[in-house]
């Protein structure tokens, strides 16, 4: 029923599938569901009701998994990946909403994008310092400027077509540090998820200028965990970044 109940939610992702598993896949689970809870009620959970209730459930899953598969020949996704390939915002823009319910471009851009950076130190020691330092929290920011490549997801249609998250409100990121882009003026295409306050860009690689906003004051007690007080990391991140010819803003 788990496994029924995660394909579904994949079902509603995607425009296509999204009345059908609403139609046919959710009354079904709710079928197999009440069956389930009234034989453990009357307990008549013998081996034969046992086994025609996960054969049912099998071939639901089994159904569903490959309609949801399906979609990687859809011709919408397969002209998508190709556009995503060679950063074809325009095309994005147009493909993507027939695809991914709930997604539509934006009408404008915002001034002022954020962009979270993960301060997690890589590979660690046993005993090691779970963040970065400073120093290496800077080179890692300054690299950016070749580009920002979004992770691979675990899925197929987020492998394929990955995005990065950009919020229009430092706060809203709960992070430390970000990056800021200013994309008006660019062919870059921003999309809104229903329910999400994030907004998506598809693109390989994402390269544009950026600054960089610190938070004042994280207001977690997770640093307590970091080799100096915060206060003492933000100013010497804030004075690295500027070697490196950042602009930096700490937010009050």
């Amino acid at each position: 029923m788990r496994d029924l109940a995660r394909l579904y939610e994949t079902a509603l992702i995607f425009g296509a599938l999204r009345a059908r598993a609403e139609r046919e896949l959710m009354p079904q689970m709710n079928e197999l569901g009440a069956l389930i809870r009234q034989r453990l009620r009357d307990r008549t959970f013998d081996s034969s009701a046992l086994r025609s209730t996960a054969e049912a459930l099998h071939r639901l899953t089994d159904e569903w998994g490959s309609v949801i598969d399906s979609m990687r020949g859809d011709r919408n996704v397969r002209e998508a990946q190709a556009a995503f390939d060679r950063d074809d915002q325009a095309a994005l823009r147009s493909l993507l909403p027939m695809i991914f319910a709930g997604l539509t471009p934006c009408e404008s851009t915002p001034p002022a994008l954020y962009y979270a950076i993960s301060l997690a130190a890589p590979r660690r020691r046993p005993g090691a310092r779970p963040f970065l330092n400073a120093t290496d929290a800077a080179d890692r920011i300054a690299g950016f400027r070749r580009g920002i490549e979004p992770n691979s997801g675990g899925d197929w249609w987020d492998d394929r077509l990955r995005f990065l998250s950009l919020a229009d409100d430092f706060d809203a990121l709960d992070a430390p540090v970000a990056l800021v882009f200013d994309l008006r003026g660019t062919n870059y295409t921003l999309f809104r998820v229903a329910e999400e306050s994030a907004m998506r860009l598809y693109t390989p690689r994402l390269r544009a200028p950026f600054s960089v906003t610190l938070a004042g004051d994280p207001h977690d007690d997770w640093w307590e965990a970091a080799a100096e007080p915060y206060a003492a990391f933000r100013d010497r991140l804030a004075n690295t970044l500027r070697h490196h010819d950042i602009a930096v803003s700490i937010t009050i």
